[in-house]
């Protein structure tokens, strides 16, 4: 950004008392100045323009705060300096001198270029130093030195960085945070997999074919026995008992694999409508089973298969 002076800003005029005060405040300063203790220097000066506004003593606080590595700030008030209005021959020179500092330290001021690639900046909270920043504003602006930026975003781990810039350096930072495990939102929690559901889906067609093939099979050896045996009424005779078992036997099977089947079925379809796209965390609003407090976990075993879970 060009300084450039103008006289656009107006000031209640002090009276006599403050301009007494500003300007004891002022000589102060200039001898603290000349004893290298800078920070006091600038804070009577700050304290000077504050009693009687004047384009001299902002340039004199600017001027410090360049001298301090403060460009930061120091860019600001030497642009106040140079946009304040100007009422005397002293004002006009230091109006002057601000515009010329002022883009002296500008240039000389580190700035941070800081891109999101994932997720969407919409969702980060950026922090630079502590300071949380906008992070579409593109170029930011930072002091000479060391600078700490850290990302979060509900649903990924925090992503954090230390870099260091020099003078008038210009670093491009790209942000790229990961997920989190499980795809957690920031309820704590992300729903089951998708492969989970598919997976209870197929065992309740395996259960449903074993189902079906056993029930056959027991259909035909039940007709089998009252034919061979000339059983009446469901009476067989004694000898008829071993195939009987053998129908029975599988009946049971039969009704084992229909149970499984359909357990696979609906506990499949939960998990689906329940579950995460590939295992990612739903969208910001979305109605998660995390959101609502129910978590289900699918339960497998030798002749059973479902769903168990908690609210």
């Amino acid at each position: 950004m060009t300084f450039t002076g103008a006289g656009a800003t107006a000031h209640a005029a002090p009276g006599a008392k403050e301009k007494r005060e500003a300007q004891q405040l002022a000589q102060e300063a200039k001898k603290l100045a000349a004893k290298g203790e800078l920070k006091d220097a600038a804070r009577k000066y700050k304290r000077a323009d504050q009693l009687a506004p004047s384009v001299t003593y902002k340039l004199e606080v600017g001027k410090l705060l360049a001298d301090l590595g403060d460009y930061v700030q120091a860019t600001t008030v030497l642009r106040e300096a140079a946009n304040a209005t100007a009422t005397g021959a002293a004002d006009k020179r230091a109006s002057a001198t601000a515009v010329k500092l002022g883009g002296e330290v500008e240039a000389k001021t580190p700035k941070l270029e800081l891109e999101m690639m994932e997720p969407e900046a919409s969702k980060v909270t950026l922090l630079v130093d502590e300071e949380e920043v906008d992070p579409t504003s593109g170029a930011y602006a930072v002091n000479p030195g060391k600078h700490v930026i850290v990302a979060r975003a509900a649903g990924y781990r925090d992503w954090s960085k230390e870099v260091r810039l020099d003078e008038g350096a210009t670093k491009t930072i790209e942000i790229k945070m990961t997920r989190s495990a499980g795809g957690d939102d920031a309820s704590g929690g992300g729903g089951a997999p998708r492969w989970s559901a598919y997976t209870a889906w197929g065992l309740g067609v395996v259960g449903l074919g074993v189902g079906a093939g056993f029930g056959v099979a027991a259909i035909q050896s039940t007709n089998d026995v009252l034919n061979v045996y000339g059983c009446k009424e469901n009476i067989c005779p004694p000898e008829a008992a071993a195939d009987l078992d053998i129908a029975r036997m599988n009946g049971n099977l039969s009704t084992v694999g229909f149970i499984v089947g359909g357990s696979g079925a609906v506990g499949g379809t939960l998990l689906f409508l329940l579950s995460d796209d590939e295992g990612k965390p739903p969208a910001n609003g979305a109605d998660s089973a995390s959101a609502r407090g129910l978590e289900l976990r699918p339960l497998l075993g030798a002749g059973y298969v479902g769903v168990t879970g908690s609210f």
